[in-house]
């Protein structure tokens, strides 16, 4: 038996999504961890079926630091996905990974409240994700095509890795699904 069918008006395009794994890829990554997001649907179907990148779902945005930061300890390169929500659950063991011991890692958020944000609940999420993530001092770049992925993750790695501190590329526009 196949997949399950998608819901109607889902399409099961793999566009944006393929360039964003392949980007993934092209940077070095060998595991993702993330909390489901429909914003980023495809991308996550496509990580799960790819053998060269593991994946870790979880359900909870909190644990999402820690399997990034063991990865990190075992010569893996990985990153963290979650929706920008998701910065208000992790707030924590981010700060006390990156100020008690200086751990890098590099995150994938996934932009909901951006323009043209269709849902009225969405809008608080962009609101509060750039005031906690300068809170915590992580510098971050928001990408708007699936073609900006790959050298922007990269990037991120480079210049976590040598500040020892994480990195937040926010993923938007052509990036995600809507």
């Amino acid at each position: 038996m196949g997949p399950p069918p998608d819901r109607p008006g889902r399409e099961r395009s793999a566009g944006p999504a393929a360039t964003i794994v392949e980007g993934l890829k092209g940077a070095g990554v060998s595991l993702a961890a993330y909390v489901p997001d429909s914003l980023l649907r495809s991308t996550f179907r496509l990580l799960r079926e790819d053998p060269d990148i593991r994946t870790v779902q979880t359900s909870n945005e909190a644990d999402l630091p820690g399997i990034v930061v063991g990865a990190y300890l075992g010569g893996v390169r990985a990153v963290l996905m979650m929706e920008n929500s998701g910065i208000r659950q992790g707030c924590e063991p981010i700060a006390r990974f990156t100020y008690s011991y200086r751990f890098p890692m590099v995150m994938l958020l996934s932009h909901r409240g951006g323009f043209p944000e269709p849902t009225w609940w969405g809008h608080a999420h962009a609101q509060t994700m750039a005031p906690i993530l300068d809170a915590l001092r992580v510098p971050w770049r928001l990408l708007e095509t699936p073609e900006e992925v790959g050298p922007a993750v990269a990037g991120a790695f480079t210049h976590s890795r040598s500040s020892q501190w994480p990195v937040a590329l926010v993923l938007s526009g052509e990036c995600l699904e809507r």
